[in-house]
């Protein structure tokens, strides 16, 4: 059993010589998703694929909640809070691809 995740983790680190990208795609989860999309085509071509990848929804700063809930007292805030509970900030979708070997055209 031990041998079998030791071989598995060895598939899944990176080896030395072995190069990997790193990007992120900055939106909603629906625009950076189709980014990806586009993108993963563009890298599978030139032999990258996708190892693995990470969804991270934005947040907006507390102090951006403290200054609204302050400026609450002089009204001007209610409508900047009401504002940032409604919408979310662009999350980050952040992928790693490996090389996998320069693309294959197979001809059948």
């Amino acid at each position: 059993m031990e041998k079998k995740a030791t071989a598995e983790a060895d598939k899944a680190a990176p080896r030395i010589g072995e190069q990997i990208i790193v990007k992120t795609y900055i939106g909603s989860q629906a625009e950076a998703t189709m980014s990806f999309q586009a993108d993963a085509a563009r890298m599978a071509a030139q032999g990258y694929l996708p190892v693995f990848q990470s969804w991270a929804p934005g947040q907006w700063r507390s102090g951006a909640f403290i200054a609204a809930l302050l400026l609450c007292f002089l009204i001007v805030g209610i409508p900047a809070l009401i504002y940032m509970l409604i919408v979310t900030p662009d999350g980050a979708l952040t992928v790693t691809y490996g090389f996998r070997g320069a693309p294959v055209d197979e001809k059948i």
